[in-house]
């Protein structure tokens, strides 16, 4: 467990065991793996297997009892879905529009990305499409898939309200943590691979750092004195 700052708090482990443990948050938002059978994804499961994992990892995300779930998705990605229409409200979804071709080597991509949108309210203007150019490249933090933190941040606005909480079950190289920590939210970020956990702490320290214009940003977390 790495706390970067008050209410930044990112978990090395398995979400289906952490999430149950967190209590309330406002948003998720998130990219959970998908059942590709390649190197750089999930092993390939059977059918089954898979299925039981997308039940598991919903009903850990409803522990939280989030406003809005917000999750970006495969063209046939229908195992994580049917999951969710089991447990929460489907309401909409929107594309993420790239606007220029740097995604070239990226895996599973075109120039959009999908996002699945569950819940209750928007807090910010809805779009149903999110243009924005990509900065981020493959190599830059070594993830095979990776988000821009425009788009990110677009999602964060819209579904939390200021100063709320989101988490990113599903954290990765921690674009998600990014966005939220520049908008001035509270992040609580869980990651299964030490790698890209590490990836992460480093940017989500780095953006704190460096927070937008006439947001409040998270506290640093105070040190206690040994007596």
């Amino acid at each position: 467990i790495e706390t970067l700052a008050k209410g930044v708090t990112l978990y090395l482990g398995d979400c289906r065991e952490i999430l149950p443990t967190l209590g309330k948050v406002d948003a998720v938002v998130t990219d959970p793996p998908f059942n590709a059978g390649k190197s750089f994804a999930n092993d390939k499961m059977g059918s089954f297997e898979w299925e039981n994992f997308c039940v598991e990892v919903a009903g850990a995300i409803n522990y939280l009892n989030p406003i809005n779930v917000l999750i970006e998705v495969g063209k046939n990605d229908t195992g994580m879905r049917n999951a969710f229409d089991v447990l929460m409200t489907y309401r909409w979804a929107i594309a993420l529009n790239y606007t220029n071709a740097m995604r070239q080597g990226a895996v599973g991509y075109s120039n959009f990305g999908l996002v699945l949108w569950y819940g209750d309210k928007c807090f910010r203007r809805f779009m149903d499409r999110i243009d924005c150019a990509l900065h981020s490249t493959i190599d830059e933090f070594s993830h095979p898939s990776p988000k821009e933190i425009g788009h990110y941040k677009s999602l964060i606005q819209m579904f939390s309200p200021e100063g709320g909480v989101i988490c990113d079950p599903f954290m990765g190289s921690g674009t998600t943590g990014v966005a939220a920590v520049k908008l001035g939210r509270k992040f609580i970020g869980i990651e299964i691979d030490e790698g890209y956990f590490n990836i992460a702490c480093r940017r989500i320290s780095e953006a704190l750092k460096q927070p937008d214009l006439f947001i409040t940003r998270p506290k640093p977390e105070k040190q206690q004195a040994f007596l």
